[in-house]
This record gives structure tokens, sequence and C-alpha cells, in this order.
């Protein structure tokens, strides 16, 4: 009888402490589960120095891809101010006539090669025609931009390639002058090609005419436009002999400014 007494209390006592275990179970909180790692917080990442800002300054062009279309237009504009405010004194204005002109210049360069081809088997070849090149460089080194044009050795990289032809076929012209430059208006290389004749019936240009000729092809591989004025070596059928003091003003102006577009449409 006794036996039974004390087993049914060892029974009874187990059973309210396996109670009493569940009760502190329910009561526990959760073990924390694993996140998933797509959810997990982002670990701070530390900072990386990055490209340095884009800045626009007044001794180079702006850069079309890394500027702003608002720093863009109030650079053009800001160029085309100048060139107003400049007034007859210069004729770059001549360019706001071509909605597709840019300001198109030689760039973060003090000295030009220019590479004088001598043809000595052209009929009618005379030495004096190199005399007459190398005349019309040292005519625009004193017009105060701050390039200098030297004659290419023969190991340097040549911008400007001179050479002479009997005829510029279909023109009447006796000078052309193509320059090439980037979107940017930055100037890349330069040929002038110099006739010794207006066309096949006529005879040899003059000499007085071909230095002129000379001087005013170097001055379009310089960047410049035509003038409006024939008191300027920039005219189209200039008498003059030499850069005026207008055209001399106009390459410092031009040598100053932003290079590239002068559009401000849209």
């Amino acid at each position: 009888m006794l036996r039974n007494v004390l087993i049914a209390l060892v029974a009874g006592l187990a059973v309210l402490i396996i109670v009493d275990a569940s009760r502190h179970a329910r009561k526990a909180p959760p073990p924390a589960a694993a996140q998933p790692a797509s959810q997990a917080p982002a670990r701070a990442a530390t900072p990386r120095a990055g490209p340095p800002p884009s800045v626009t300054s007044a001794s180079g062009p702006l850069n079309p891809p890394t500027a702003t279309p608002a720093l863009d237009l109030m650079a053009r504009l800001a160029t085309r101010r100048r060139i107003v405010r400049e007034g007859s004194s210069v004729y770059l204005d001549s360019l706001f006539a071509h909605t597709d002109s840019s300001i198109t210049r030689w760039f973060e360069r003090t000295s030009l090669n220019v590479a004088l081809v001598a043809d000595t088997l052209l009929n009618r070849w005379t030495p004096a025609l190199l005399d007459e090149a190398r005349a019309a460089m040292r005519a625009w080194v004193d017009a105060g931009s701050g390039l200098t044009l030297r004659e290419a050795g023969a190991n340097d990289s040549v911008d400007i390639t001179v050479h002479w032809t009997d005829v510029l076929a279909d023109t009447g012209q006796v000078g052309l002058t193509t320059l090439r430059w980037s979107p940017d208006g930055v100037a890349h290389n330069a040929m002038i090609t110099l006739a010794l004749r207006r066309n096949r019936d006529s005879a040899v240009v003059p000499p007085a005419t071909r230095a002129r000729v000379a001087i005013h092809e170097f001055g379009h591989a310089l960047g410049l436009p035509h003038s409006d004025s024939p008191d300027d070596i920039m005219f189209r059928n200039s008498p003059v002999p030499a850069p005026s003091r207008r055209d001399q003003a106009t390459l410092r102006l031009l040598y100053v400014l932003f290079p590239g577009p002068l559009r401000v449409q849209p």
C-alpha cells in the first residue's frame, strides 16, 4: 500500500516538472533564424577616390563628353560676347554667318613644324618659291599669337605641309588650304597648295602675288577666316603685302578663345 502511494507521488512530481518546463519553453524567445544573404544588411563600403571633376579653363577647349550642357552653352555665349565686344577691330564675327562655324585653332602648342615639299621636277620650279614660303611663315610669327612656325627637319613630325602645283584645276585660284580639326575645334594638320599659274593658258603668277597668296594661306592654316576688308591680308583677293594690324589682332584674339562650335541653338 505504502509502495503504491510513493509511486503515485513520484509520478505526480514528474508531471509537474514536465509541465513547468513546457511553460518556460513557450515564454522563451525563439532562437534567431539565419538571415538569407540577399537580405542581410549591406556592409558599409570603404569609399574610393573617384576621378577629379572636369574643370573648364580659359586656356583650353570645353570637352563635350564631360561638360554639362549648361556649362557648354555658357562657354559658347562667353566666346560670342568676347568677339562682339572687339567690334570692327577684328573679323572673327564672320563666323557667325555660318550656323556650323567653329573657333578652330591649334591647342597647347607653342611651335608648329612646317614641311616645304620642293618639287624640282615641276615645270617652272624655282628655289625662290621656298624663300617665299619661309617669308610667309615669318610674317605670322610676328603677329603676337604665341605660336612659332619653324621649318621641319628630316626626323620631325609635321603639322603644316606646303607643296606646289602648276595649276589648281577648274578653280582659277593660286592658293588652297585644307585644315583638319576635331569636333572640339582643335586643329591637327594642314595642307597648303600653291599654284604657279591661275589656269593652263595663263602666265606664271608674279612673285609679289605669290608672296601675298602664301601669307594668306598660312593665315588659314592657323585658323583665320576671310576678312571683309581689302586692307587685310585675309581678304579674299587682298592687295596688301603683309598682315595688317587687324589681321594680327584677330589672330591674337583667336588664340585666347575657346576652340569649338559657336552655335547656341539647341
